[in-house]
């Protein structure tokens, strides 16, 4: 790989990590938002059911919600170890821990 090439793939990992960081925030304000409205409008979500594609296809929603979900985490463990191996390879050693 040419030094450019090094630049630009950590560039990416980084940009990927910063992805994930706005991401998070954004699932932690759906939650605060959804924890008040399934409290307060819990009958909003059945009249949508029929027509949001969220819902869609009710007979294999659960089986590919669980796919979504399972292969997300796949990728995230996926760049974590690009991440570490990342770092092993510019020098920097990992903290000592205290045992």
């Amino acid at each position: 790989m040419k030094e450019e090439e090094v630049n630009e793939l950590v560039d990416r990992i980084h940009s990927a990590k910063e992805s994930l960081v706005l991401f998070g925030r954004q699932v932690f304000r759906i939650s605060s938002d959804f924890g008040e409205l399934s409290r307060t409008h819990p009958d909003s979500f059945r009249q949508l059911a029929a027509e949001h594609k969220l819902f869609a296809n009710k007979e294999i929603v659960h089986a590919q919600m669980e796919e979504f979900y399972k292969a997300s985490i796949n990728y995230i463990e996926l760049l974590r170890e690009i991440n570490r191996r990342a770092i092993e390879l510019s020098g920097t050693a990992a903290p000592k821990k205290n045992l």
